[in-house]
């Protein structure tokens, strides 16, 4: 049977050739999606993960880092401290503003304000912020806005001045910004954008660090009775709930995207296999005329379409690094893994199965061949 479809697939290298492209395509769209999906939440896991802390403090009732508003008393940061065990309590702020360039979009962004710790991870070009008004941005915003190291950075008529360019400091579809407590105030005060400075945050989070060696459930317990008004978590749990929030907010809608794209993928294999099973009309009717029953005709579609699929799916996975690389290059603010293994392997055997469905699709046509039409 391999023998007879390996001779069907190098009698038409072209045809072979085309089918094979198509059904890569389609799996290509899925593994983007797929990767798509991957990089939401990684980006949002990696927001708490990359702030250097062996532990963090939130306002009690707060459980997330992104998206979620944070306020913590102004003395909070020393009764930390005065915890045995505890280094120092590094305080950092999450403010969302909007930036806008002249003859560009406007593009939603959060400033990232940070005193001793919390700052920008990597760098991909440039150094942290060291001189007052400086700034490090976002890759994204580099490449949307064409801005270089040196450039100024204007957001409602304050300037700063770009001093460093992070690598993957992005989540929600939203670029990272990271700025200092002493920029911050002068942007509250000479900023047109900032009314009443009481209702706005100063204090979001303590990122804590402990001696080498110290037990962090213990100590995590004293910082829960020495800060009533805040809910003390590792790095780790707050970066699982906000990748549990991104399931929540677009799990259903990338759902529907990959299923849709699964879909097409189908009718993609159903399609080129009921064309290759009227292509092959007579044989089929021959084969029939000398006793081959209909099960034995679509286990050898069957074996095709999972040989097509097999043959298909490392040409879908360049295409889909291709598109990667592509849109990584060209927006930033978007990490699309599609090298992960858990969506590969879901992507591969969904794939053959795939394969398996679209086989049987023209068994209707192949059982209801009369052998006698392809002798008249």
């Amino acid at each position: 049977m391999f023998r007879l479809i390996y001779r069907q697939m190098t009698h038409e290298p072209l045809r072979t050739l085309l089918t094979g492209s198509a059904i890569a395509s389609a799996l290509a769209v899925i593994l983007l999606l797929e990767g798509f999906q991957s990089g939401l939440l990684v980006q949002l896991k990696s927001v708490a993960l990359n702030r250097g802390a062996d532990l963090i403090v939130t306002q009690s009732g707060v459980s997330n880092f992104v998206a979620g508003r944070s306020l913590l008393p102004q003395l909070s940061r020393q009764r930390i401290e005065d915890v045995e065990g505890v280094v120092e309590a590094h305080p950092i702020t999450m403010i969302p503003v909007i930036y806008e360039k002249p003859g560009y979009r406007k593009s939603p962004i959060f400033f990232v304000v940070y005193d001793t710790g919390g700052g920008p991870s990597q760098l991909r070009a440039g150094r942290a912020v060291e001189q007052p008004r400086e700034i490090v941005i976002d890759e994204s915003l580099a490449v949307l806005y064409d801005l270089n190291i040196g450039d100024p950075f204007v957001v409602a008529d304050f300037e700063f001045r770009i001093s460093g360019i992070a690598r993957q400091a992005s989540a929600l579809f939203t670029a990272f910004s990271f700025i200092t407590y002493d920029d911050m105030l002068d942007f509250f005060f000479d900023s047109d954008l900032v009314g009443d400075i009481s209702n706005l945050p100063l204090l979001s989070y303590l990122l804590v660090e402990l001696q080498p060696g110290a037990d962090r459930d213990l100590i995590a317990a004293a910082l829960e009775s020495a800060e009533p008004e805040g809910d003390v978590f590792t790095p780790e749990q707050l970066a699982e709930n906000d990748r549990e929030l991104g399931r929540t907010l677009f799990g259903p809608v990338m759902g529907v995207l990959i299923g849709a794209g699964y879909i097409v993928a189908l009718l993609v294999v159903g399609m080129i296999m009921f064309a290759a099973a009227h292509a092959r009309l007579r044989n089929f009717g021959v084969m029939k005329a000398l006793g081959f029953p209909n099960l034995f005709l679509v286990r050898q579609m069957v074996a095709e379409s999972l040989v097509m699929v097999l043959f298909s799916f490392p040409l879908a996975l360049v295409l889909a690094q291709l598109g990667s690389w592509f849109i990584e290059s060209r927006v930033p603010l978007y990490l699309v893994p599609v090298m992960e293994t858990t969506p590969l392997l879901r992507t591969f055997v969904a794939a053959l199965l795939l394969g398996v469905i679209g086989a049987y699709l023209p068994y209707r046509f192949i059982a209801k061949l009369d052998p006698a039409v392809v002798f008249r």
